[in-house]
């Protein structure tokens, strides 16, 4: 079979579609049995500035996109000036005819002039409609069926009724036929076997996480790029019997997800790196009182307001100290839409056994691109902690010992109103049973019972995964979403003989020192790739390890990192 590896972007002002035609020319080619990687680009902005939808097709898996673009489809002359130094060689460009061009670019062959605004508003939606015709005109250019468009417009407008259903098909045909007529296809985009795969996000695969482990409480100020779990949430709230409230600030958000966990269900709350700082006062509630919460903080550059629909890995320090005080935590910073998923069921289980926060990083990147994968398992264990009756025993006073002295550090939970489960509940220093105390010794004994914790999770975290020989001189080190990227470098690297290994963090706290040092001892050449200015985790890694990563690749613009310039800038490193 032909091997495909081929870009499509669409780029124009914002409130016309784009996000919407990426979607649908996305959702196309994986119906068919391609492997799709999605990104999309937007400014903080309500209409207007220029928003851009790449979509990555391929025979075989992808996990980042590329720079290079094959076809790009432009609603104004903008998009045509900032993304043509991006084509590929023998690229091509479907324009609005309206669109003055330069001489050079009128005479080029890979040009295509469609009269996309007339014929939207011919279809009787004007500007609206515009997506779907070029949507159908790429279509054509890439010699594909009609058909498959067809349906999927049906599906997704099925809730409109037939005549919007009509219109919309309408104008995407139209686009279609207006290349079948005047040009020959350019490429050949054949309809492989058909593959039950999912299209997902990062948030999506979240959510769908949090449900299967029993989820049934979700509190959250929207807060980009994390507000589509809210909506996500709510969406399916009935089904799965879930209490999803919009609260009014992101303060009001955390201490109710903890007072839903101190009733006993499984809480969740989430925000962006702003919204977190107004929470950190009640992490160290939930640390305090040892209750299970767990809080996305989905990463965007900061601080204050930065750059709201950017994204970057530069909340990692300021989540691992956050609150004032020591108090145990678990922070996992997923890689991929799998990890997504299948992380947050293992993050209500870790803060339920060991009754402490579990915060999970991703990033505006990880949150909003969407790949092709396997569906996920839904079969798996969940591991509920019950709140049982507890031994008499443990009652020797009226109040029940909530924070009794055990080997674990693990003390017994109860329900609010159980027989002989009465205790308080305080954010001040405590006793067993949560009187408050201001004596020295009970303080450091409380204290060494909740770290007592972490000696026993350290056993149960996954550790880092080295991808690749164990042998090799060279390693490179990342975390969180940047995954994608580093696995396709490391690809490209292979094929040129050079041959390198990928370790990957992604619980980073308590931090797998051993496993770390036994990786890093090997290597003769270290190169470290974040989305941050200071290099963060690097930073985390000689704190616990004492080992300097000598090589640091660094991306703090707002933009993530693509994987054919990360594989220029590690060979240059390794030479």
């Amino acid at each position: 079979m032909q091997q495909i590896d081929f870009t499509w972007k669409i780029g124009g002002e914002a409130g016309y579609g784009i996000m919407t035609a990426g979607l649908v020319f996305a959702k196309v080619f994986s119906r068919i049995g391609y492997n799709i990687f999605t990104t999309n680009d937007f400014p903080s902005l309500i209409r207007g500035g220029h928003n851009t939808f790449t979509v990555r097709i391929s025979t075989q898996p992808v996990q980042a996109y590329t720079s290079k673009v094959n076809l790009l489809i432009a609603f104004n002359k903008e998009t045509i000036i900032l993304h043509k130094n991006e084509l590929a060689e023998n690229g091509a460009v479907v324009y609005d005819e309206k669109i003055q061009l330069e001489l050079p670019e009128k005479n080029n062959k890979n040009f295509f002039a469609v009269p996309i605004l007339d014929t939207a508003q011919k279809a009787g939606e004007a500007k609206v409609m515009m997506n779907l015709v070029a949507v159908g005109a790429s279509l054509a250019l890439l010699g594909n069926n009609f058909t498959v468009l067809s349906e999927l417009i049906g599906d997704i407008f099925k809730k409109k009724g037939e005549k919007i259903i009509k219109s919309n098909i309408e104008a995407a045909k139209a686009g279609y036929d207006y290349i079948k007529q005047k040009y020959r296809p350019m490429y050949n985009f054949p309809k492989l076997a058909e593959i039950d795969n999912m299209l997902i996000n990062g948030n999506e695969a979240l959510s769908l996480g949090a449900i299967k482990a029993g989820c049934k409480f979700v509190s959250m100020y929207p807060m980009t790029p994390s507000s589509p779990i809210l909506q996500f949430m709510a969406e399916h709230q009935n089904e799965h019997h879930i209490l999803v409230k919009q609260t009014e600030d992101e303060i009001s958000a955390i201490n109710m997800a903890i007072g839903a966990s101190f009733a006993g269900v499984r809480a969740m709350t989430a925000t962006s790196g702003g919204g977190f700082s107004l929470m950190v006062e009640a992490l160290g509630l939930a640390g305090m009182t040892e209750t299970p919460i767990v809080i996305v903080n989905g990463q965007r550059p900061g601080p204050a307001t930065g750059l709201p629909t950017k994204t970057e890995q530069g909340d990692l320090r300021f989540v691992t100290h956050a609150a004032q005080g020591e108090f145990p935590r678990i922070i996992l910073a997923p890689g991929d839409v799998e990890e997504c998923f299948y992380e947050t069921i293992r993050a209500f289980n870790l803060a339920e056994k060991y009754q402490c926060p579990v915060i999970i990083l991703t990033d505006k990147y990880l949150a909003d691109n969407m790949k092709t994968t396997k569906k996920f398992d839904y079969g798996l264990k969940i591991e509920r902690y019950s709140m049982t009756n507890v031994l008499k025993k443990l009652n020797t006073q009226e109040f029940f010992k909530r924070y009794y002295f055990t080997e674990t550090g693990i003390s017994p939970r109860v329900l609010p109103g159980q027989a002989d489960g009465m205790h308080l509940s305080a954010g001040d220093e405590h006793n067993e049973t949560g009187f408050l105390i201001d004596d020295s010794d009970a303080r450091m004994k409380m204290m060494d019972k909740r770290f007592k914790k972490l000696e026993e999770l350290k056993n149960e975290l996954p550790q880092p995964k080295l991808h690749g020989p164990t042998d090799a001189q060279t390693t490179i080190i990342s975390w969180g979403s940047t995954k994608g990227q580093v696995l396709e470098a490391m690809e490209m690297l292979r094929k040129d003989k050079i041959t390198v290994n990928f370790l990957h963090f992604m619980y980073i706290h308590p931090f797998p020192s051993e496993k770390a040092k036994e990786v890093l001892d090997k290597a003769k050449t270290k190169i470290i790739v974040e989305q941050n200015k200071t290099a963060q985790l690097a930073g985390i890694i000689r704190e616990h390890t004492g080992i300097a990563i000598e090589h640091k690749i660094l991306k703090y613009d707002g933009m993530p990192f693509v994987s054919n310039e990360l594989y220029k800038k590690i060979k240059m490193l390794i030479k």
